[in-house]
Order: structure tokens, then sequence, then C-alpha cells
């Protein structure tokens, strides 16, 4: 049977309201609300949870406090390639005479433990600002191991994040000639090493955690009243969509990690590879949120 325009319009304002009308059955892990469960136990792998579910709700903006600074320091556009942003940074570094030393990234004792600060905060931040604090406390408790070339220019990896120039970027203007100068560049190239190196270490403890509530899920589930058991198997659905994105966003931190450390390699050297773990002294305690 063909509908005729008049009844065909209803039908799609109906499937368009059911689709945007909120769901009786949706459970609190659907809504990425904090679940208070009959025990402790419980109630602490729920607050894992959510952390993991928040965190990544802030992976595409954080995403880009990555590269974004050095795009717009470069007149660079949003969506240029990385190829051509790293072309254009190395001439602006050939340009004022500057020859990058070997730099290697090294996570410490104080990294493990800003990483466990940083998994709870996303947990019971009140705002955003909590949760940038204990990010950057991830970032500057990396280790920096640094070789310098006779007769090159150190490069200093900063511990707090560069103020970005505002360049005028004049339409037309033959790219790579508008800009900030070399030196603004390099302290922006150690920026974008250091935070995705952060960021990548970040993603992989939120893996981590993820394979850890998973092997938990059917202890921690058992006897569950049915309230609770709606709630353990929306959370089953939705380790898997963490896991799905925090992978892809893993790898993208480990690419800008690797691409910032090849332009900050001398020419003719092999980049370091991926950074160390070092040895760090063992957590006094299993990384899990409070359940406060």
């Amino acid at each position: 049977m063909r509908l005729g325009p008049a009844r065909l319009g209803w039908l799609l304002v109906a499937l368009v309201a059911c689709a945007s009308a909120p769901s009786t059955r949706q459970t609190r892990v659907d809504r990425e609300e904090r679940v208070v469960a009959d025990n402790t136990a419980r109630t602490r792998w729920f607050a894992t949870l959510l952390s993991l579910q928040r965190q990544l709700a802030t992976a595409d903006a954080r995403s880009l406090d990555v590269l974004g600074p050095l795009q717009v320091m470069l007149c660079h556009p949003a969506d240029g390639s990385l190829s051509r942003l790293a072309g254009e940074a190395q001439a602006r570094l050939a340009h004022v005479g500057v020859v990058p030393g070997r730099i290697r990234l090294r996570r410490t004792l104080e990294t493990e433990l800003a990483l466990t600060h940083w998994i709870e905060a996303t947990s019971t931040a009140a705002n955003a600002q909590v949760e940038r604090a204990a990010l950057l406390s991830v970032e500057q408790s990396l280790a920096v191991d640094q070789v310098t070339l006779p007769g090159a220019q150190p490069v200093m990896l900063p511990t707090t994040v560069a103020s970005v120039p505002e360049p005028r970027c004049e339409p037309g203007v033959p790219e790579g000639s508008q800009g900030a100068d070399g030196m603004a560049v390099l302290t922006q190239l150690a920026v974008v090493l250091r935070r995705s190196a952060a960021q990548s270490l970040m993603f992989e403890r939120s893996l981590r955690l993820a394979g850890e509530l998973r092997t938990q899920l059917a202890n921690v589930a058992a006897g569950a009243s049915p309230a609770l058991a709606a709630e353990f198997h929306a959370a089953d659905l939705a380790l898997t969509g963490v896991t799905a994105r925090a992978t892809m966003h893993q790898h993208e931190s480990a690419r800008t990690e690797q691409w910032a450390q090849a332009l900050l390699t001398p020419a003719g050297e092999t980049p370091p590879d991926a950074m160390p773990e070092g040895t760090p002294e063992a957590l006094p305690e299993e990384a899990f949120p409070s359940s406060r």
C-alpha cells in the first residue's frame, strides 16, 4: 500500500517523536549516571565504569587540544594533513636554525599515581576544570630523557601549556608564509609530544580498566536484583563501546606522539622507540575510584 504525502508526513513525525522520547526502560548506565548498588564492591565497579564513560565523552575535545594550537600558530586548516603540518613546522625550525635534540619521554611512579587520580577525577569531578587539572598532572609527571647533539640547540619540554600566539591569517596568502616563528613552533611541538604521550597512556589505562571490569562482570553481577541486573546488562554493552572508542583514541594519540617525536629528532637519526615504561614501584592500592 502506498501512503499519501499527508499520511507519510504524520508517520515521519511519529517516528521522530518515538526516537526522541526518553525510553522508560533506559538505565542509569545508559544515561551515564552514578549507580549506587546494594554493596560497596558493586558500587565501586559501577563507579569505575562511569569514569570510563565520562572520559570517552570528552575524548574528542581533548584530541583537539593536542594539534589545534599548533595549527593555529601556523595558520594551518584544522582539516589539513599531518604531512603538510609537519612540512610547515620543519620549515619554521630550519628558518631560525634550530636543530632538535633527541628526546624520550618516560613514565614514572608519579605518572601511575597521576593516572589513577585522573580516572577517579572523571567520575567525581563537578566541573571540567578538575578533570583538566588531573590531565595536566599526568603530562607533568612524564620524565624527559634528552640527548643534544654537539652544536644543537636543546629542546626544552615545558611542563605547562604554552600560550598560543594569535597570528593574523589572511585568506589567499601562500601557505607557510604566515604564523609564528620557529622558536614558538618548537615550544608548541614539545607540548604536542608531551600531551599526546600523556593521552596515549590515559587510553591505555582505560583499556586495562575496561578489561578488568569485563573480567569481573559475571562475579559482581551474580545474584543481583532485577533492577541491578538491568544495569549490569547495560554495562556489558557499554563496555563494548568504551573498549572500541578507547582503542581508536589510543591509536590516534600514539600516532600523534610518533609524529611529534619524528619532528623533534635530528635528520638522519631514527626516532626513539615507543615510550619506555620505566620501572615504577608497585602502587600502594588498587586503581579504583572511591565509592564515596
